[in-house]
């Protein structure tokens, strides 16, 4: 069985977005189509912003895409410079517990390293402790001491003060 990452381009945006429409119904969580598809684009086209790629799988000399990551960029003073959040990382039920990931990890490890990147960072489901022991002993480690926070923003009317 080898492994590898490839890049999605615009031409399989169909195959991807299908991948992440699989995630979104397997973690139960909202999603808003049109908002997916937009961010999905402006990520294949900035590079700046993050990279995506499918997992693909060759067994038996047939190639199969078992599904995808996406590592969305950032920065960050306590780790001196660029960060990547894994934001998704999604291997179809078939796929799963056949050291797939084990055998990524090392692959995106590299990718971002060669990007700049200086930590990864990961949101895990408190509940799923398989997935949590996973990352684990690949080197995440948990910040209890953190609890990650989210508020989705709209736009506003009111103008930004901004000065130097």
């Amino acid at each position: 069985m080898n492994i590898s990452l490839s890049t999605p381009t615009l031409s399989s945006l169909n195959k991807f977005l299908q991948l992440i429409d699989e995630l979104f119904d397997y973690e139960a969580l909202p999603q808003k189509a049109e908002q997916t598809m937009i961010a999905v684009k402006q990520l294949l086209s900035n590079p700046k912003l993050g990279q995506a790629w499918f997992i693909e799988v060759e067994q038996h000399g047939i190639k199969h895409i078992a599904g995808h990551i996406i590592v969305s960029y950032s920065f960050s003073l306590e780790h001196g410079g660029k960060i990547g959040l894994i934001d998704q990382f999604y291997l179809k039920a078939d796929w799963r517990q056949h050291g797939i990931g084990t055998e990524l990890l090392p692959q995106l490890e590299a990718l971002v390293i060669q990007d700049g990147v200086k930590a990864l960072s990961l949101e895990v489901n408190i509940g799923n402790a398989g997935a949590r022991n996973f990352y684990e002993k690949h080197g995440f480690t948990p910040r209890r001491q953190f609890c990650m926070m989210t508020k989705n923003l709209t736009e506003s009317h009111i103008p930004a003060t901004i000065s130097s």
